[in-house]
């Protein structure tokens, strides 16, 4: 009899624990487009038909910046503009182009971040179409270093204020 009450509550036991994991695999499939990229920063996506396909044109608004050198992107943008790209190429169809236009908020004034474009065979090459996204968020580093070198990454250091650098490591020996 203890047996079958010991299997009986284990059973009750591992419900319990998959009934979460479950609403949350739920939620997370029934999630829009927008919902997917707000997590991002990405307030707007466009799709913009160009003569091969498609061009997608993401907005994005950073809030904060983190540690970060001139001419390059601090570590979180790097991981979402990773993201953006990967589920730009693999949810939209006939993607042709990507380009993200980001702003950095300062104090209420939308200063121009950066802006990257890149299209479906530098993604190939760079193997990111393939990754699924738990590679893309591991392995950010390895797919950011590729996609900066052979997309157009343009950051606006002149727009980040001089104490925002200095805030981030340099010096004014640096400038």
């Amino acid at each position: 009899m203890i047996l079958k009450e010991y299997i009986v509550l284990s059973v009750i036991i591992i419900i319990l624990a998959m009934a979460p994991i479950i609403i949350i695999q739920d939620r997370e499939q029934n999630k829009s487009e927008m919902e997917r990229f707000e997590k991002y920063g990405v307030y707007e996506v466009q799709n913009v038909n160009i003569q091969n396909g498609k061009l997608i044109r993401a907005y994005q608004v950073k809030n904060e910046l983190g540690r970060r050198h001139k001419g390059d992107l601090d570590k979180q943008t790097k991981l979402q503009l990773c993201y953006i790209l990967w589920y730009s190429y693999n949810h939209f169809e006939n993607v042709e182009e990507v380009e993200i236009i980001s702003y950095y908020n300062y104090s209420g004034k939308m200063l121009p971040y950066y802006t990257y474009r890149t299209g479906r065979w530098e993604i190939e090459i760079s193997k990111l179409g393939d990754a699924s996204e738990s590679e893309v968020l591991t392995y950010m580093e390895y797919y950011y270093r590729k996609l900066v070198k052979i997309g157009k990454l343009n950051v606006m250091d002149e727009n980040i204020p001089y104490w925002m650098e200095e805030e981030n490591g340099y010096s004014d020996s640096n400038k």
